[in-house]
């Protein structure tokens, strides 16, 4: 016996009228984007999943669909109301009608989204990652490091041809103050799906060469909610705040602070904020710098001051007691002086007939008295003024001494004293050798010279 049955057909046109009878109106639905075609008319076609809580695997499917005309302006709406595009990986609240087609099967066909409802899930995400990150302790850890006084070592995590990393460079290099960076690119891909696991590599590569560097620098341009909602990530944030050395962002989103931002070192609007950030730290020890240096130099001059203050006082306190010093040897040598010539003059008359001997002796022991007394005064003037009195002292004596050697040895002199002097041929005569007979001799004494010729030559004492 056969089974009652229907067609195919019959069963699908069953179900489409059933669901129109369910479901006469358009419903609103939550669901998350998994895929997003655009034809080249303007259709978007979508396919919507829903995910168990508890394991994120996916419970619900459906096929969805905007017309071209609808789908225009939802899409810009919802962008600009949100902040955010409309891609795959966001949850929507969406207006839809259900649809069951025989052939094509069961779709929604959306006529309105509730950009709201978006911008609420995001923000729930957001919060939660800031929880887990409360919980675990690590939210300010970054923050705590210390931040070097001159970070000119840099580390930048950023796409190599984003227009704001050639914004950070060019401001870094060419910063009016001539300060020198060294700068290294650790290229991450900084938008999308895989712009997470790309910007958490790169900061792994940082850490293998963290001594090298003073700090590390995320940077990207702006743009929509959705492209920066990869810097919400928790694994990233984890990342950031728990990095070994200070972090700087500037991911250029001026309406909102992402959860990258919230855990760095330092927060930043832009990449060209950050550069400037960082020229400015160098200005800042820089003027420091300068300001140490004006104060050393005051400092230095204020003891300059003071010390040739000191030096002044204490070079009129010598003088003073030089001066007073000088006086006391001198009356001391003028009571020497007298009782030596008194008692000179009590020797000379008791010794009158020896008196040119005592009389010498007399004046020998006087200069010895005055100048063991004159050593005396000039000694305490070399400590007060080094080794200089003592050089004047010996060039003085020997100066005398040379003029008394000098005195002593004039040919004057010694003719006086009843010697004579004969010259051969204009040379003095010292040896009978070296004379002839017949050689001509001039002879000079005291009072005049007398010329006479060799007649004879003796030679006596010879050996």
């Amino acid at each position: 016996m056969t089974p009652e049955s229907i067609t195919l057909s019959s069963l699908n046109l069953q179900i489409r009228n059933a669901m129109q009878e369910a479901f006469p109106d358009a419903v609103w639905v939550i669901a998350e984007i998994h895929e997003m075609h655009i034809n080249r008319s303007g259709h978007c076609y979508m396919e919507l999943i829903e995910k168990s809580e508890t394991d994120s695997n996916i419970v619900a499917k459906n096929r969805a669909t905007i017309w071209s005309s609808r789908f225009r302006m939802l899409r810009s709406y919802f962008e600009s109301t949100s902040g955010t595009q409309l891609q795959p990986g966001i949850k929507v609240l969406i207006k839809a009608e259900v649809s069951f087609h025989p052939v094509y099967g069961l779709s929604l066909n959306i006529s309105d989204i509730d950009p709201s409802y978006t911008m609420g899930d995001l923000a729930m995400k957001k919060r939660e990652v800031i929880r887990q990150l409360q919980e675990a302790g690590i939210m300010e850890m970054n923050r705590e490091l210390v931040l070097t006084d001159v970070p000119q070592r840099i580390a930048v995590i950023s796409s190599e041809t984003a227009a704001g990393y050639g914004d950070f460079i060019g401001t870094l290099v060419n910063n009016s103050y001539g300060f020198g960076f060294s700068v290294t690119l650790f290229p991450a891909i900084v938008q999308g799906e895989s712009a997470e696991r790309s910007i958490i590599a790169a900061l792994e590569r940082v850490f293998l060469a963290e001594r090298s560097f003073d700090a590390a620098v995320l940077i990207r341009g702006g743009g929509s909610q959705a492209d920066l909602d990869c810097f919400n990530g928790y694994e990233l944030a984890m990342n950031i705040a728990q990095f070994p050395i200070p972090v700087l962002t500037g991911i250029g989103h001026e309406r909102d602070e992402t959860i990258a931002d919230m855990v760095a070192h330092q927060h930043l609007k832009t990449p060209t904020a950050v550069a400037e950030f960082l020229v400015d730290r160098l200005l800042e020890f820089s003027g420091l710098l300068d300001r140490l240096q004006e104060r050393f130099s005051y400092t230095v001059e204020r003891i300059i001051q003071q010390e040739n203050h000191t030096l002044a006082q204490k070079a009129s306190d010598i003088q003073h007691l030089t001066r007073q010093y000088v006086t006391r040897e001198n009356h001391a040598l003028e009571v020497y002086r007298t009782g030596i010539l008194t008692s000179t003059a009590k020797l000379l008359k008791a010794a009158s007939t020896n008196i040119a001997d005592q009389s010498g002796k007399l004046k020998y022991l006087w200069k010895n008295l005055h100048d063991h007394r004159k050593r005396d005064l000039l000694s305490m003037k070399e400590r007060q003024h080094r080794t200089i009195a003592e050089r004047l002292r010996s060039g003085h004596e020997k100066i005398r001494q040379a003029e008394r050697s000098l005195e002593y040895l004039r040919p004057e002199k010694i003719l006086s004293r009843g010697y004579s002097i004969t010259y051969s041929n204009g040379k003095i005569v010292k040896s009978v050798k070296e004379l002839e007979k017949g050689d001509t001799l001039e002879t000079r004494m005291s009072d005049g010279k007398v010329q006479s010729t060799v007649r004879e030559l003796d030679y006596t004492n010879e050996k």
